[in-house]
């Protein structure tokens, strides 16, 4: 498939290393940004850059350009509905697929998240169904009906790690933190851009995927590792009593994928 052209719609975070990655394999690859500093970024790294803005009353002629003769468009547009509550994630990714250019795309990868599970809903496999219980996590299953189809692969990520992102930093500034004994969903970078790598190179569409570590400790074991690593000073974990959380295995990312995760405890 190295003579696919790829299109990576959010060259952030997860995007840029991603299409950075496709581009050292052979692909050629377009890559989005809302950022005009970051243009030149893109093209220093031979990604054909597209400063492309999405939303109802946006110009669509830039995504209609970005979307054009593309074999594979891996749609990866954060939602941000907890910094931003006025975000319509749900009508931004329509906006996308409403695009002229849209349904000539063969396959479609859409980069979702776990939060389509609730917080109760515990041991979760690839045969559990969703029920989101948070306001981000129904908005982002319903957007994921949009992309069910033959052609089209989601994958349901975990807490996001690695290339300097991990919670500790914004849980050391507060003061209780709430269910201790509950087990980490996360997933590393690494592993992110590998898993999507082996989707594309095996060829497997019209699947869902949950992309998450199988190392499951409890949120005190996990972060009270980090700071004597770190060395720094323990978070203070909350005495009261609450839910454990879900508890997230997909069996088919080694069955399907014959995947085998590279940083599986970051």
């Amino acid at each position: 498939m190295k003579e696919n052209k790829i299109g990576v719609l959010g060259c952030g975070w997860l995007g840029f290393p991603l299409a950075k990655d496709l581009i050292k394999q052979g692909f050629k690859v377009k890559g989005s940004t809302t950022n005009k500093e970051k243009i030149k970024s893109l093209e220093k790294e031979n990604i054909d850059p597209y400063l492309i803005e999405i939303g109802e009353n946006k110009d669509s002629k830039s995504l209609d350009s970005f979307l054009e003769k593309l074999d594979v468009l891996i749609l990866n547009i954060p939602p941000k509905l907890r910094s931003n509550i006025k975000s319509n994630y749900f009508e931004k990714i329509r906006f996308v697929k409403n695009s002229k250019c849209f349904d000539k795309i063969k396959y479609i990868i859409f980069v979702s998240s776990t939060s389509v599970y609730g917080s109760k809903q515990g041991k979760i496999n690839s045969k559990t169904e969703p029920i989101p219980d948070s306001k981000s996590g129904k908005e982002i299953l319903k957007t994921e009906k949009l992309f069910q189809e033959k052609n089209n692969t989601i994958i349901r990520f975990g807490g996001l790690i690695g290339n300097k992102r991990n919670p500790l930093k914004y849980l050391q500034k507060k003061d209780e933190i709430l269910n201790p004994q509950a087990p980490i969903n996360y997933i590393h970078l690494n592993d992110c851009i590998g898993i999507i790598n082996s989707i594309i190179e095996k060829n497997i569409w019209g699947k869902t995927f949950m992309g998450v570590s199988p190392y499951h400790p409890s949120k005190r074991e996990y972060y009270d590792r980090l700071c004597n690593e770190k060395n720094l000073n323990k978070l203070k974990f909350s005495s009261k009593e609450t839910t454990v959380n879900k508890e997230i295995n997909d069996e088919n990312i080694l069955k399907l994928l014959n995947y085998k995760f590279k940083n599986p405890k970051f």
